[in-house]
């Protein structure tokens, strides 16, 4: 039997454990909190202002781009040489378009030792700071017909036999133009029209490489993705455009009734590219001085097309019509001459809008969010690879951390006034006493070069600037 006086002592102790158990808590979440407060009231951030420059950002796969044409043969050749002479005089650009000519090989295999020399071109072009825009053909005069392969057969065997080289170069490689048929590869006056011909040679060229794909026309995109509904092609085809601004159908480019596509007027096959290049690169030539594409309409539609890459040297009567244009926009490039914003605005244009940090009391993080605009025409085509770290002032390395965000989904052009937030979490106890700088940097994965940003502030040895953390613990 237990006395009642025996219980009551229990119930007493039970109840001071309880109290005391609770009062414990109480100090360690009051401790916790108090040194969390504490820890972050010693912390002091300050972040830089941003603001949108004029100047002009050398970035990859985007720009201005010339053509070089090489014709290969069986003939042993210095292709390192030759790429050298031809590129001496070529440093404004960060693209090449490279059109190799296979008409040797239009009654045979390409026999070993022109896939030799393609693949000793090949070596020297991508070990050069320029990504390639590769177009095969075997026509470089307009006379295609008279050069083109007699059999489709020939020209899916010539694409089988580059598989090799189109793999090994597919880091250099920003997209191939074309599908080897046509004047001047451009997909038009060929014995190889049809529907079926098309989506043969396209799911070739798609099976033996890698890259990002292009085809002349809208028509022929929707052909040979049947009509975007082929989740293996679509993401891959992209557009190229030589007839840009040419006239009100692009020089044929539009409004034709081809492969059972009815005809469409220029205003639909804009919208169409504004939808599509959002995901796919979009280029070419702009040629044939007219009102089409003087500078405020060329402006428009380049933006809505998601332009990202123009011949520098044709049509020089256009790019003389640009440069003697005169910017009237308000803000950083009013008075700038049209040439010259057309240049700085082709393919993406990344710049910070904005910083802000916010601390946690808890988890004793401080969270530091870069906003982002693309004010170009187009986005970039690959997520680049975001890196915020933390230096000291000597620029010793104190901590690097990842960054989420989704800059891709800046399509520029008409959504040029969308953000984006790039963030990065920083572990407050890893920061020591003293002063500390942050630092944001944007690579493309493809070149592996510094992505630069459209702001006033300079890129450093680490990348930009975000702000400063001082810790007085």
């Amino acid at each position: 039997m237990i006395w009642p006086s025996a219980m009551g002592t229990k119930r007493s102790l039970l109840r001071q454990a309880v109290v005391f158990a609770a009062a414990v808590t109480l100090m360690v979440v009051f401790l916790f909190i108090f040194g969390g407060w504490m820890e972050l009231s010693l912390l002091h951030v300050s972040v830089e202002t941003f603001t949108e420059s004029p100047r002009l950002l050398q970035n990859p796969n985007r720009g201005f781009y010339r053509i070089y044409g090489f014709c290969i043969t069986d003939q042993a050749a210095d292709y390192t040489a030759e790429v050298d002479r031809l590129y001496s005089g070529d440093d404004d650009t960060a693209l090449a378009l490279i059109e190799v000519n296979l008409m040797e090989y239009r009654n045979g295999d390409i026999s070993p030792a022109g896939l030799e020399n393609i693949d000793a071109l090949f070596k020297a072009l991508v070990s050069k700071d320029k990504r390639l825009i590769v177009r095969f053909l075997y026509d470089l005069e307009g006379n295609n017909l008279l050069t083109e392969p007699s059999s489709l057969d020939l020209i899916l065997r010539h694409m089988e036999q580059l598989q090799g080289v189109l793999h090994r170069c597919a880091d250099g490689i920003f997209t191939l133009q074309g599908l080897f048929i046509g004047d001047w590869g451009e997909m038009h006056n060929t014995r190889y029209q049809s529907a079926e011909e098309l989506r043969l040679l396209a799911q070739k060229l798609a099976d033996v490489s890698s890259s990002r794909l292009s085809v002349r026309t809208p028509a022929q995109w929707r052909t040979v993705t049947l009509d975007g509904t082929d989740i293996a092609l679509a993401p891959r085809f992209g557009l190229f455009n030589d007839g840009i601004l040419g006239s009100e159908s692009d020089l044929g480019t539009y409004g034709l009734e081809v492969y059972g596509d009815p005809p469409r007027s220029r205003a639909e096959e804009l919208a169409f590219q504004e939808t599509l290049c959002r995901s796919v690169p979009n280029g070419g030539e702009v040629v044939i001085s007219n009102p089409f594409n003087d500078f405020e309409n060329a402006v428009q539609d380049l933006s809505t097309m998601h332009v990202t890459y123009l011949n520098k040297d044709y049509d020089m009567a256009v790019m003389e019509k640009w440069a003697a244009a005169t910017v009237s926009e308000s803000g950083c490039f009013h008075g700038m001459d049209g040439l010259s914003y057309i240049e700085r605005h082709l393919g993406y244009r990344l710049l910070i809008s904005g910083v802000s940090t916010e601390r946690n009391l808890f988890r004793q993080q401080l969270t530091i969010e870069a906003m982002f605009r693309n004010k170009g025409f187009a986005p970039l085509y690959e997520e680049p690879e975001v890196t915020v770290s933390v230096r000291d002032m000597d620029g010793g390395l104190i901590g690097e951390y990842p960054a989420e965000h989704c800059l891709r989904a800046l399509s520029g052009g008409p959504e040029r006034g969308k953000t984006e937030a790039v963030q990065a979490v920083i572990p407050t106890r890893e920061l020591s006493k003293g002063v500390c700088k942050v630092y944001l940097t944007l690579k493309d994965p493809g070149s592996g070069r510094e992505i630069l940003l459209a702001n006033t502030q300079d890129s450093g040895p680490y990348g930009y600037c975000l702000g400063e953390i001082e810790v007085r613990r």
